[in-house]
């Protein structure tokens, strides 16, 4: 069975985001018997900790099907196809429709739209709704999808959200969410710039979208640690890219006309080959350190070649195709996948020294 590519209608879009005005009031969320891990926090040194070593193949998070058949249950799985980490992710969902599709259920790839953007996530998750999907998944970028989220449940879909969110979808009625510590990522992603660079130097940051909440835990979680532990750090000024590759290259080009002394660029999201082109073309890959996030082949290939530093990882496949498979184990009658709202994905760090060992962890 073949995942279901569709991009949201402008009509359904339409139709969806009209039926989101007319929203009743919000329903108290349901009270949580386990402590809540808020993936949007800070965790201290043991929680949402990122390994400094690839992990084994054998410790990825894969979850399991129950033993239920549920002939024709529909999951749409909501995100987004701006870069080529979006690649991984569509197979993480293709893969769980082929699983499911054992014990009758599809689960159906829904590219909401080129734009990372909120009214964009609002009218897709609303158009599955009016779709009469039975779950769903959900990349919800920020705050302002929250009342679609809840809107949703309240209409008897759950939904759960992976990869990035806004820290009220819980508050919303999600049921969890997977996905990556993101403020702790960014702090692993200062320790490895500082390591690059000697522990002195100046660095830009390149952000993808600064209203994109994963994106900017990211990089506040940067700029926190270089502030608490780099002091010789300066981080000189951050900027937009879009997660487009094209105004990563010219907003690095900028960083090192602005800054000759410059020493390491810093990038939250899509796009960080363009970085390192520019460095590349300038002829400083060896005093420009690059860091990023993702391992997408183009970011692979420039870590072993030592253009990009490093690179963390968030294990793509895993998030959607974990997520959707709980999904469908919640329509079959079974609780969420943990005690705790958040479940982390599996991460790692990609240096020029562990290239093959972090690939052959992967999917």
């Amino acid at each position: 069975m073949r995942v279901r590519l569709r991009v949201v209608p402008a009509a359904l879009l339409a139709m969806a985001l009209t039926l989101a005005a007319c929203g009743d009031d919000a329903a108290e969320p349901a009270a949580a018997d386990d402590e809540v891990v808020d993936p949007n926090e800070p965790e201290g040194d043991e929680a949402g900790e990122v390994a400094s070593e690839p992990p084994d193949a054998a410790e990825l998070l894969r979850a399991e099907p129950v033993d239920a058949q549920l002939d024709g249950a529909r999951i749409a799985m909501i995100a987004f196809q701006n870069n080529p980490f979006w690649d991984p992710v569509a197979a993480g969902a293709e893969a769980a429709d082929e699983l499911l599709g054992d014990h009758g259920a599809e689960v159906d790839w829904i590219i909401a739209g080129a734009t990372l953007d909120v009214p964009t996530v609002i009218g897709a998750i609303e158009s599955a709704v009016v779709q009469g999907y039975d779950a769903i998944g959900v990349v919800p970028l920020a705050e302002g999808a929250c009342p679609a989220i809840q809107q949703a449940v309240e209409a008897g879909v759950p939904v759960a959200t992976f990869i990035a969110e806004g820290s009220c979808a819980e508050e919303s009625g999600a049921s969890f969410f997977h996905g990556q510590p993101a403020h702790d990522a960014g702090a692993a992603a200062a320790d490895a710039m500082a390591e690059a660079i000697g522990g002195s130097g100046k660095v830009g940051i390149i952000t993808g979208f600064f209203t994109v909440e994963q994106h900017e835990l990211r990089r506040s979680g940067f700029v926190d640690r270089i502030e608490s532990e780099y002091p010789d750090i300066e981080v000189v000024s951050s900027v937009e890219n879009e997660d487009d590759a094209g105004r990563a290259f010219s907003a690095a080009e900028d960083f090192m006309t602005s800054h000759p002394d410059l020493s390491g660029i810093y990038v939250t999201a899509g796009g960080p080959f363009g970085a390192a082109e520019a460095v590349q073309q300038a002829g400083r890959a060896d005093d420009v350190a690059v860091v990023s996030f993702d391992f997408v082949p183009e970011t692979v290939e420039l870590v072993r070649e030592g253009v990009i530093a490093a690179t963390i990882g968030q294990d793509p496949f895993g998030a959607s195709y974990n997520t959707a498979v709980w999904l469908f184990n919640m329509l079959a009658g079974q609780d969420p996948p943990s005690g705790q709202y958040f479940v982390p994905v599996t991460v790692a760090v990609m240096t020029p020294d562990n290239v093959d060992a972090v690939l052959e962890t992967q999917q």
